[in-house]
């Protein structure tokens, strides 16, 4: 069984809580519907107080069910669909955005619950011998709506990859054709995460902490928003908190959002000596990030998602391998001058040549966008940043302590849930509940996409059981596209074009995947029928995906120079870092960067290295039983920590493991019951706060050309008042460069 928290003592610790938080959810379910008090509440356990073993779980998802509620209605097909596109437009149009502004779930449901109240009281009761309006606005009905509407608020992969081939390499694809490149893909991912839901979605351990945030913020505006509750001595219902805390989000993030961006990259000691190019390297945000902070949350979340839904050992594993590669191994490799480091900046998410401007990939291609041998060797091989070379070997690593500590410490585990069905006596009172709908057939998953992309269904399967594990049980999205990218170069080499679209089907058909178990998840602790969640989820994310190229396509035809550096509003960081990927790996190929006899060839020693690591933790813990803290060592975590270094910079990890010390360790050990009840309710309304207050400056200010007047807090082109922080050894910042 997997700990979810360090500070669990044993097993009996957390189950002695469960009739008080019973109590407490059996208050809510029997508030649930006060004009009907003839439904029976379902549990199929033998106990009425069996609760799940997982303190988090146990205090915010109800233990009891009743099947009788209605969830598939007109007014949540109409309000999921009408969302799913907003929602999708929305999404598009932010994440080419230069600040990117995370569209989070907390205002999807916001939005579905006020439409939803608001149709429950305007619609008639039947319309042509229909029923429209059932009744009260159900919860089911907000949960559904839910899972609808988030199909759109994450970007596409096809899209970035379309807008790479349009941008960089002037290849345009038809409209039918990328449609269709879409579709494949979303039914791909779907049946992959259908295939998975017995070892991801089905046991208790996998708790997945964002599905939990999500009912957390369902039950408070459903069922405490119309009930007060004075069971702790913390009195005020999380509902008001809720709002309290979206009403002072909204009020701060118009300093760091606009009037003072500097906080949201606070890089004081660099500030000291700004024209110092080492210190500021070193210092700057931007850079190494050696004692910045931000104070925006939009920055803390943006790339590694709330601290506060991630246990805290993971947020130690983590912070553990980010000191390692950005703060040890990095400054050593760039100021020994390693791989000529010193040409470049310390951390840039692009690629370069060896005089260390950024690297042309249209030189050493032909007409065909293919590799052009001879032109290859005129200009030359590609160079990395310190940064970047690091990280790449650590991600080389995790890639196999991926699949040896998946084996080691949850093998067992695997194998037994293979035999295991949802009524199983071994499941927890969740999924003996959801063993009373009829379960969708595992095998309608497989046969949706047909069999054309052999390669990429068993590159997906492999990775997707290790990488599951982890963010169900941490909520760390940990995806690791390099060994599929050196894979990708192998099958196809000195082929951008190609090594793109196979990317898509993978790395980013992995993203999608983990959406869709999140989803299933989410419907599992709601109690939503397996068969709705599976109608819902075939049909919105097809809709999401078109309406997101639609989207896609009128910005990159109406802005002007959108995702180039001559647009610094649109500069598309996201499209940015996979224009490296696909000259490093498709154009120029990973035999020719990484293979015997190339510069960087010694990062690949990154894989037996990761064979070894979680075998000598794995053997510790087992010597050594009574240290606990061996047992928390995750070294598949530790290893991709930096993974999103770049285009993430260095300062959102610092600012993150702070919140996470803060609610996860203090809060949570010092303020249990405060904690118990607000965590995940902070976590949702600050995220609503910045996105509201995002939406109202973007469409009052900027979106009408209404900059605040440069001062000393707008921090400059970095935002960070360290502009040396992004220059080369010699003090040379590239990014002005015309290109």
């Amino acid at each position: 069984m997997i700990n979810n928290r360090d500070e669990y003592k044993n097993l009996d610790d957390t189950l002695s809580k469960s009739n008080e938080l019973n109590n407490l959810n059996l208050m809510f379910d029997n508030n649930d519907d006060e004009n009907n008090t003839t439904r029976s509440l379902l549990n199929n356990s033998n106990d009425d107080d069996e609760q799940s073993p997982y303190e988090e779980v146990a205090a915010n998802i109800s233990n009891k069910d009743d099947p009788t509620i209605l969830c598939l209605t007109f007014r949540s097909v109409f309000i999921g669909i009408l969302l799913t596109c907003i929602m999708s437009i929305v999404s598009q149009f932010f994440n080419y955005r230069t600040s990117p502004l995370d569209i989070n779930i907390g205002l999807v449901i916001l939005l579905s619950y006020m439409m939803g109240e608001f149709m429950s009281k305007i619609l008639p009761e039947k319309f042509f011998n229909i029923t429209i309006n059932p009744g009260s606005f159900s919860m089911k009905e907000h949960a559904l709506i839910t899972i609808m509407a988030t199909t759109g608020t994450s970007t596409v992969g096809p899209i970035d990859i379309i807008t790479v081939q349009r941008i960089y390499y002037n290849y345009y694809v038809d409209h039918v054709n990328a449609m269709l490149f879409i579709i494949v893909m979303h039914l791909l991912a779907f049946s992959i995460a259908g295939i998975l839901k017995r070892y991801l979605v089905w046991p208790a351990s996998m708790i997945w902490p964002k599905a939990l945030m999500t009912c957390c913020l369902i039950r408070t505006l459903d069922i405490e928003s119309k009930i007060e509750t004075n069971k702790t001595r913390w009195k005020m219902t999380r509902s008001k908190f809720f709002w309290l805390i979206v009403l002072f989000q909204f009020i701060w993030y118009w300093f760091p959002g606009y009037i003072f961006p500097l906080l949201s990259m606070f890089s004081f000691i660099c500030m000291i000596a700004p024209h110092n190019i080492i210190f500021s390297q070193i210092t700057g945000a931007n850079g190494l990030s050696l004692g910045a902070i931000g104070f925006d949350w939009n920055v803390c979340v943006a790339f590694l998602d709330s601290p506060i839904l991630v246990p805290f050992w993971a947020h130690v594993n983590i912070f553990v391998g980010f000191i390692v590669v950005i703060w040890i191994v990095t400054p050593i490799i760039y100021y020994s001058n390693t791989w000529d480091s010193k040409k470049m900046p310390i951390i840039s998410n692009r690629a370069f040549d060896i005089n260390g401007d950024y690297y042309d990939s249209m030189k050493v291609l032909n007409k065909n966008l293919l590799l052009n041998e001879t032109a290859y060797e005129i200009y030359g091989g590609i160079r990395m940043t310190a940064a970047y070379a690091v990280s790449y070997c650590f991600v080389l690593a995790a890639l196999s302590a991926y699949i040896v500590h998946t084996v080691l410490y949850h093998g067992k585990f695997i194998v037994e849930q293979f035999r295991m069905t949802l009524s199983d006596k071994k499941n927890d009172i969740h999924a003996k509940l959801m063993s009373y709908y009829p379960e969708v057939s595992e095998w309608c998953s497989p046969l949706l996409p047909g069999y054309i992309m052999i390669i990429a269904i068993v590159i997906n399967i492999i990775m997707m059981i290790p990488t599951g594990v982890i963010v169900a049980v941490t909520n760390m999205t940990l995806i690791l596209g390099v060994p599929i990218d050196i894979l990708s170069s192998f099958i196809l080499p000195g082929n951008p074009i190609g090594f793109l679209t196979l990317r898509a089907y993978t790395f980013s058909c992995q993203n999608l995947i983990i959406n869709f178990l999140i989803t299933f998840k989410f419907a599992h602790y709601m109690k939503i029928p397996p068969r709705i969640t599976f109608s819902m989820l075939l049909v919105c994310p097809l809709l999401a995906g078109i309406v997101h190229y639609i989207t896609a396509i009128h910005l990159l035809t109406h802005i002007s120079n959108i995702c180039t550096q001559k647009n610094l509003i649109w500069k598309c960081l996201s499209v940015e870092i996979l224009y490296t990927s696909s000259i490093m790996w498709g154009a120029v190929g990973g035999a020719k960067t990484f293979g015997v006899g190339s510069m960087y060839a010694l990062l690949l020693f990154g894989l037996p290295v990761g064979v070894v690591l979680p075998i000598i933790s794995w053997v510790l813990w087992k010597k050594f039983p009574n240290i606990k803290w061996l047992a928390l060592i995750n070294f598949p975590i530790i290893l991709a920590a930096t993974i999103n270094i770049p285009p993430a910079p260095a300062v959102e990890f610092t600012t993150w493991f702070l919140m996470g010390f803060i609610f996860n360790f203090i809060l949570y050990r010092h303020a249990h019951e405060w904690w118990e009840k607000y965590a995940y309710v902070f976590s949702a309304a600050m995220s609503c706060g910045v996105a509201i207050c995002g939406f109202v400056i973007f469409i009052t200010l900027q979106g009408n050309g209404i900059e605040f007047p440069q001062w000393w807090g707008t921090g400059g082109p970095t935002r960070d008042g360290c502009p040396l922080e992004i220059a080369n050894y010699s003090g040379f910042v590239l990014t002005n460069k015309e290109l």
